[in-house]
């Protein structure tokens, strides 16, 4: 059948790639990061650009920004496993919530938008982004085998495995190949608070704000480091590799939120990849 799908994992990718990016659509299902994970997906990238008549340095920009919409839902989805964490341990630990209803109070509250960016303020942000970084730390210091890991920091690493089979979060992406562009979606299994989501919109807009006046590169400035550290730096890199593409990124990158889930739409005009200029 022509349109039968073929399952593919990790090596088999790369050893049947000259026929994968025939195809004009890709689906991956990511836990993580890896450093394999992104060799292989900037090889499909790589090989699509190619098909697509892209202009070499348009790679760049693309793999980038593609890899920090990834690197960002690895971290949300870590994020909000420790959220969930810290929140029903607070649950427990309340003298007006027996224990044993704790769980069931818990998904209620995750399952209700307003409940649960009402409960964003009994969690310390920094706490959080601490554990979330040290995580990030560990696993790579562990997949590098640059040093050997303590038996405390191994002991770490397992607990926050096992939390985060529990909840099985996942990380899908697409990319299409459209007539007229080249279309990219990922989408993680945790949604984004509301106080970050109107950090996030603010900060681009300001970042679309210099860029209008030909400064799109200030925004890095230090002078803006805790707009970004509170509204997503990777999110300003995505914003800014648009912006040297020459496309708006207002127009062409988008962030959705639901109950359950975030996902990012990227959109790269055929026409844009074709004719970049420096």
């Amino acid at each position: 059948m022509a349109n039968e799908k073929i399952k593919y994992k990790g090596v088999e990718i790369l050893q049947n790639l000259d026929q994968i990016i025939q195809k004009d659509y890709f689906h991956f299902e990511l836990k993580g990061l890896t450093k394999s994970t992104r060799d292989t997906i900037n090889e499909v990238v790589q090989g699509v650009l190619g098909r697509v008549g892209a202009n070499p340095l348009t790679s760049f920009h693309l793999f980038s920004g593609l890899m920090e919409a990834l690197l960002n839902a690895v971290k949300a989805n870590t994020r909000f496993v420790i959220f969930q964490d810290e929140l029903l341990l607070k649950l427990k630990n309340s003298d007006q919530t027996p224990e044993e209803e704790a769980e069931e109070l818990l998904d209620i509250i995750l399952d209700t938008g307003p409940l649960r960016d009402a409960m964003q303020r009994y969690i310390v942000p920094d706490k959080i982004k601490k554990v979330v970084q040290k995580i990030l730390t560990l696993t790579d210091k562990k997949k590098s085998k640059r040093a050997s890991l303590s038996e405390n920091e191994i002991d770490f690493l397992t607990l926050v495995k096992e939390k985060v089979k529990k909840y099985d979060l996942k990380i899908s992406l697409k990319i299409e190949i459209r007539p007229k562009s080249l279309y990219i979606r990922i989408r993680n299994d945790s949604p984004i608070m509301g106080m970050d989501l109107g950090r996030i919109r603010q900060s681009r807009k300001r970042h679309a704000e210099l860029a209008a006046q030909g400064n799109s590169g200030d925004f890095f400035r230090p002078d803006f480091l805790d707009e970004k550290e509170s509204a997503g730096f990777g999110i300003a890199m995505i914003d800014e590799g648009f912006y040297n593409l020459g496309l708006d990124p207002l127009e062409c990158f988008d962030i959705q939120t639901s109950k359950k889930t975030t996902t990012v739409y990227l959109n790269y005009p055929l026409e844009a990849l074709q004719k970049m200029e420096f």
